[in-house]
């Protein structure tokens, strides 16, 4: 088992029901494939006897290939080398006076390179006929089919509006070689690798599988894997968060290896789930639960497919308060109507004091204007009265009279009044 994950405390209780599901879902979507029976006892089998053989066409035995007799150490999760052997030029090996340990399973592994076959003995009724295959290599992916793709959601945190995703893959490697990425060339990218997409802000990522070990790499689509693929069925369970807003999400299912059965399952409870390249069939219980479910079969290499999660679980009015108030967003939303408050009572008083002063200008242009026609009434009375000639009469009169309109015109225009002097009491 190989696994990648990337824990979050707050969903241990989503996790420890989607194990209790994995292990039914498991069970209960496989698709033809073969499990070795395992033995009654392994107490009155005291030698081992078996054969390296090349599972490839064509293919040969390496020279003086090693084959390794481990015990596995369950209570202490350790791993021991019990014995080593070098088969002959037919792969014919032998381990004798073994000695089953108690709370230890033994392995025969064939050291072999990259690869390397193992049978564990707990799993074998014939010690005396023990078989490892070895394969040829391939960096072609080519050979990898998807025989089932099933998506199911169990579980929902509708406050978070978050989706628990379990998917269980099995694919199958129908060529004789094992495919095995050439990790060495530096110009290896994703589409070289058994990879997998999944939905967009996915999180809490886990992997698991029966393959050899390798590893699990992020990718931009989602993650590849480097283990070694032999010949032969193998599944992988995947389990991961995916956040959803307003009422679902769309997910766009890349096959590159195609697919000859894939199904979707959404709990009755959760929502709708539909496709367009996949029909509606009958709801299936899974560990006491209705699920809606839909499915299709006979993809092509590198088709899409895409499936939509609709009428998901919303939060509750009280949960989106909380949620609110926990995120703390309510704060600057508070600092930004204090500052809008702010903002607006010195704009208000800026204003004021604008218009203030524009009140005390016009006020003084008043006074100027009724001053400057009260000295053109004098004016007028010293012409009448004979006490001005006619030439300078006329001369101040209008010049006077140019002062008015300089303030009316300076009152329209909001400008300061600029007189070139001050006022004259008229002669009498």
């Amino acid at each position: 088992m190989i696994r990648h994950t990337i824990s979050d405390q707050s969903l241990l209780g989503w996790w420890s029901r989607l194990g209790i599901t994995a292990i039914v879902i498991a069970i209960f979507f496989s698709f033809d494939i073969d499990r070795p029976r395992i033995a009654d006892s392994q107490t009155s089998q005291t030698e081992i006897t078996g054969k390296v053989i090349n599972g490839t066409t064509e293919g040969d035995i390496p020279i003086n290939t090693e084959v390794l007799l481990l015990a596995i150490d369950l209570i202490n999760n350790q791993i021991i080398e019990e014995a080593s052997t070098l088969a002959d030029e037919n792969g014919i090996f032998q381990f004798k006076n073994v000695v089953p340990k108690p709370g230890a399973n033994l392995r025969v592994v064939a050291n072999a390179g990259t690869y390397t076959p193992s049978v564990d003995m707990q799993f074998v009724d014939n010690w005396q006929d023990v078989v490892l295959t070895i394969y040829e290599e391939t960096v072609s992916l080519e050979q990898i089919k998807i025989k089932s793709y099933v998506l199911m959601i169990p579980t929902i945190n509708a406050r978070e509006r978050q989706a628990g995703v379990l998917s269980v893959i099995n694919l199958s490697n129908i060529g004789d070689r094992v495919w095995i990425p050439d990790l060495k060339n530096p110009n290896l990218t994703g589409l070289e690798l058994l990879r997998f997409n999944l939905p967009l802000g996915y999180t809490n990522l886990s992997v698991e599988s029966d393959l050899p070990p390798g590893n699990i790499m992020d990718i931009a689509t989602g993650f590849a894997m480097t283990n070694p693929v032999p010949p032969g069925d193998a599944t992988i369970l995947i389990s991961y968060i995916v956040p959803y807003e307003g009422d679902g999400f769309d997910f766009i299912l890349k096959l590159p290896y195609g697919a000859t059965e894939i199904r979707m399952l959404l709990a009755d409870e959760a929502g709708s789930i539909s496709s367009d390249n996949l029909h509606s069939t009958e709801q299936v219980t899974v560990a006491d639960s209705l699920f809606n479910a839909i499915q299709g079969s006979n993809f092509v290499a590198d088709e899409k497919i895409t499936i939509s999660f609709r009428r998901m679980p919303q939060p509750t009015p009280l949960q989106e308060i909380s949620e609110f108030l926990n995120s703390r967003s309510y704060i600057y939303i508070l600092a930004g109507m204090v500052g809008l408050t702010l903002i607006t009572i010195l704009a208000y008083a800026i204003f004021k004091s604008q218009r203030q002063t524009r009140t005390d200008q016009d006020k003084l242009k008043m006074a100027r204007r009724m001053e400057i026609i009260r000295e053109i009434a004098a004016l007028d009375e010293n012409y009448e009265n004979h006490h001005t000639d006619e030439s300078e009469y006329k001369k101040r009169r209008n010049k006077l009279k140019q002062k008015v309109a300089a303030i009316e015109e300076a009152s329209s225009q909001r400008r300061p009044i600029i007189t070139d002097e001050s006022p004259k009491k008229p002669e009498k």
